[in-house]
């Protein structure tokens, strides 16, 4: 038996299957709209968490690159207080890296032929190696800083400016070998001419370590664009200096990620939605304000909704536990408070088949089903009352029918007795009839004719045939007093008088 027929046949089965139906139904409802907002709050404090992260390494950098700045703008009133010597210019490039170790170099850079003494080249340089610092005079034929971009552009604007990262290579005696973004800031004489170039360096693996600590999820990563889109941090290194945010468009054109790159370049922030290698992964931007930087934290959706997805599948897993419980204990209390009425079932059966003596139990219980125990109880009782009238009333009546029957083959025999009788009386009844019949038309022809004597004769032999006729009457008359059928004849032949020879004859 399969289980739409087991359904189809049970009671207690259909009934469990519409409540856990109906309370599944309930259960779907409340769950889709449980997992609905539980998926927005989620979503939003995921949202609020990347946001949180992202403002919170932003303030730290900034906070780093305003100390730099504010190191830089202090450093610049001092180069510029003691422009006139300048090989104090070695103790100042020294002394601004003591007193900020996240620095890593620091240039203070002239115009060629600036001082004559010094030649065409006078920069003092000091770097930061985390050990110790070194400082050197930066400049020769090889490296011509004034030409560099963190001197020229500074130089050409006329005001502080933060150059793009730049790799930092060993062109003296200090072997160095880093990516730096630098500050830089004109120098100016008494007069207010650009003389030369302050620099501060920073090195780009300080902002990698700091960005890319930023996870607020397991599998989150941040990155960092230059002004033109180029990767300055990225946990692919691969990709760093040499691809922009663009470079996976070129070849294969996704809207959303042109639209993610056009509006990080142009200072904007918020967040984006991208879709890459078959996942969704939210991207919140921000840019620097002092750089013209912006960094990134990309979150795969997998990570923000993982709370979600264990809670939806703790649900799920305690909702079918649940309906599975809710329906062994419906079928266990349904067929618990059903078992009276399959025993009926069974009672009514046996009396279907006429069993009506099978016994019915009864039970104290006040319900529906108790009423319907004590009710089919009291049928079986007036069923039994009534059939043993009805046993009764058909034995009486069998028994009736057999004396009737008896009766009627009686009457039968007596009708066939009588019939037999009267055919025999009446056949021996002809003769003297006839013989009366012609004796009377002889008389009647001839009485002119005869003597006394031949009438007395004639008459005679009338007489003696009338009461042969008589006996014969009187014999079938005494059969039908005995068969008791003839009552009303006999009565009637009671009531008549018999002929006797006394009788006048009709001529």
């Amino acid at each position: 038996m399969n289980i739409v027929t087991y359904i189809r046949r049970s009671l207690s089965a259909r009934l469990s299957f519409w409540v856990v139906s109906c309370v599944m139904l309930l259960f779907v409802m409340a769950l889709g709209i449980l997992f609905h907002y539980s998926r927005m709050a989620v979503r939003d404090e995921a949202m609020e968490k990347a946001t949180q992260m992202l403002e919170g390494t932003l303030l730290y950098v900034e906070g780093t690159l305003h100390d730099v700045e504010v190191a830089s703008d202090n450093m610049k009133w001092l180069v510029e207080q003691h422009i006139d010597t300048p090989d104090s210019m070695f103790t100042f490039s020294r002394k601004i890296l003591e007193n900020n170790p996240n620095l890593y170099g620091c240039s203070i850079a002239f115009e060629p032929y600036y001082y004559e003494e010094k030649g065409q080249f006078f920069s003092a340089y000091s770097n930061n190696n985390g050990d110790t610092i070194q400082t050197e005079q930066e400049g020769s034929e090889e490296y011509e800083y004034y030409y560099m971009d963190w001197y020229l552009i500074s130089k050409l604007l006329n005001k502080p400016y933060w150059v793009e990262p730049f790799r930092d290579e060993d062109v003296g005696g200090i072997p160095v070998d880093e990516y730096v973004t630098s500050f830089c800031q004109p120098i100016h004489d008494k007069e207010d001419h650009v003389v030369g170039i302050l620099s501060v360096d920073l090195s780009l693996s300080w902002f990698s370590k700091t960005i890319l600590d930023a996870k607020p999820f397991p599998n989150s990563y941040s990155v960092l664009l230059g002004r033109g889109g180029t990767f300055l941090v990225h946990p692919d290194s691969t990709k760093l200096f040499y691809e922009t945010i663009f470079t996976s468009t070129l070849e294969e054109p996704d809207p959303d990620m042109t639209a993610l790159g056009k509006a990080m370049i142009g200072g904007e922030s918020g967040y984006q939605v991208l879709h890459r290698d078959g996942q969704d992964y939210y991207v919140f931007y921000k840019p620097f304000i002092q750089t013209g930087w912006s960094v990134a934290i990309v979150c795969p959706e997998s990570d923000i909704f993982e709370p979600y997805n264990r809670l939806q599948k703790n649900l799920m897993f305690i909702t079918i536990l649940g309906l599975c419980l809710l329906l062994f204990f419906c079928v266990f209390v349904i067929r618990y408070n059903l078992k009276p009425l399959r025993q009926l079932g069974l009672s009514a059966e046996k009396m279907a088949g006429g069993d009506f003596n099978v016994s019915i139990p009864d039970s104290k219980r006040r319900d529906e089903i108790g009423q319907l125990q004590h009710s089919f109880f009291r049928m079986q009782k007036s069923l039994n009352d009534y059939i043993k009238k009805i046993r009764h009333s058909t034995e009486t009546l069998t028994q009736r029918t057999e004396e009737l029957e008896k009766a009627a083959e009686m009457a039968k025999e007596d009708d066939r007795m009588k019939t037999a009788v009267i055919n025999n009386m009446t056949d021996k009844m002809l003769t003297p009839i006839n013989i009366i019949a012609d004796e009377n038309d002889l008389i009647r022809q001839e009485y002119k004719n005869l003597s006394e004597e031949e009438m007395a004769k004639h008459v005679d032999r009338m007489l003696e045939n009338t009461e042969t006729v008589t006996s014969l009457l009187n014999q079938i008359l005494d059969a039908a007093d005995e068969s008791g059928t003839s009552g009303a004849y006999h009565e009637s032949s009671e009531s008549s008088t018999p002929l006797s020879n006394e009788d006048p004859v009709t001529t």
